[in-house]
């Protein structure tokens, strides 16, 4: 039942004209057949190397307010690198015309697995974030909820945000902000957040960094949201050039935030250390700006995701050098590295046409 359509080669579908392809991954129940397959399939949607982000934040969350880790922690990890495998999941269902312009190979991955049953175990792992959650405390399920919620309507109706340039932006710097807060909720002593104000300006900063990385997410995709009618941060520019140089400005700009930390004396010199990155990421501009093509910005926004969990990781360990830090931080290195290796991702260099 499954098999009703034939199965094209990856050549044949990318020489289909583009209605086809959309026909064909709208018709598919999924074409793909044994356990592995359809689990690396799952996981080139869910995308971890992307999830990391998140999971860091709140990990360095909770290095801030001093917890140790414990099963409660875990779970919190668990939650928020799952927070953002699901809105990858649903990004996946619901983008079948952009990554018709941008990423056609990712539209032919999608047949293979089947955008229904993509869409199914997106609310799969939403059910298994919420009875995670449920094992931590109810104020913990809450703010689960929240995270399910704003990955749902990032991308699917009502709301669709993603197609809002404004709102989009905030709501992608909450994949980083909302599980830095959500520490606090495992904490015996969370309330005490509120007088907090090291914390408090890190949950700010760490709110306009990500929306910095929503700036650079827009612009590889820029040729193609633009001919598909998708209004994003990217394409509210009259040039990609334009829209690159907004980009590499916002990006700039929050990677000095640390000198703005320290001098408001909630942060020792030691945070300046952060600023190593800065000339990593000046480069990375550079490239943003002076390169078009699509396997260029393809390339760019992968390094990105590498300088960004190199970041975070600098903040985690700087403010607490333990081995649980160490082990955090190198777990993280190997699940990129890991992925690469496997290809366990539908943003490739042959995905791109």
């Amino acid at each position: 039942m499954g098999c009703a359509i034939s199965i094209p080669t990856l050549d044949e579908f990318l020489g289909k004209p583009a209605e086809e392809r959309l026909d064909w991954v709208n018709e598919s129940e999924g074409l793909t057949a044994g356990i592995r397959a359809r689990l690396e399939l799952f996981l080139s949607f869910a995308r971890p190397r992307t999830c990391l982000p998140g999971m860091l934040a709140f990990c360095l969350s909770c290095k801030m307010l001093g917890l140790s880790i414990d099963v409660d922690v875990l779970i919190g990890f668990v939650i928020t690198f799952l927070y953002s495998a699901v809105a990858n999941l649903f990004n996946g269902y619901s983008d079948v015309a952009e990554d018709n312009e941008n990423l056609p190979a990712r539209l032919y991955l999608l047949g293979l697995y089947g955008r229904r049953r993509l869409l199914r175990s997106a609310y799969a792992v939403c059910l298994i974030m919420l009875a995670l959650a449920a094992l931590v405390s109810p104020i913990f399920v809450v703010l689960t909820a929240m995270c399910v919620v704003i990955a749902h309507q990032y991308s699917l109706r009502p709301f669709r945000v993603k197609a809002r340039p404004v709102s989009s932006i905030a709501l992608f710097a909450l994949d980083v902000a909302l599980p830095f807060l959500m520490a606090p909720a495992v904490a015996k002593h969370g309330p005490a957040v509120l007088g907090n104000w090291p914390f408090i300006l890190m949950a700010a900063y760490l709110f306009l960094w990500f929306a910095a990385k929503g700036l650079v997410k827009n612009l590889p995709d820029y040729y193609g949201d633009k001919s598909a009618g998708l209004k994003t941060s990217a394409t509210l520019s009259p040039t990609r050039k334009q829209a690159a140089i907004v980009a590499a400005a916002g990006t700039i700009a929050v990677y000095v935030g640390p000198v703005f930390l320290v001098a408001s004396g909630q942060f020792a010199a030691k945070y300046l250390l952060t600023l190593v990155w800065l000339p990593i990421v000046c480069v990375q501009c550079a490239r943003m700006i002076l390169r078009d093509d699509a396997h260029s910005a393809n390339n760019m926004l992968r390094a990105d995701m590498v300088v960004s969990t190199g970041y975070l990781s600098t903040w985690i360990l700087l403010v607490d050098p333990s081995i649980s830090s160490i082990s955090i931080v190198l777990g993280s290195l190997i699940i990129i590295f890991l992925m690469d290796a496997l290809k366990l991702d539908t943003r490739r260099k042959k995905d791109v046409v």
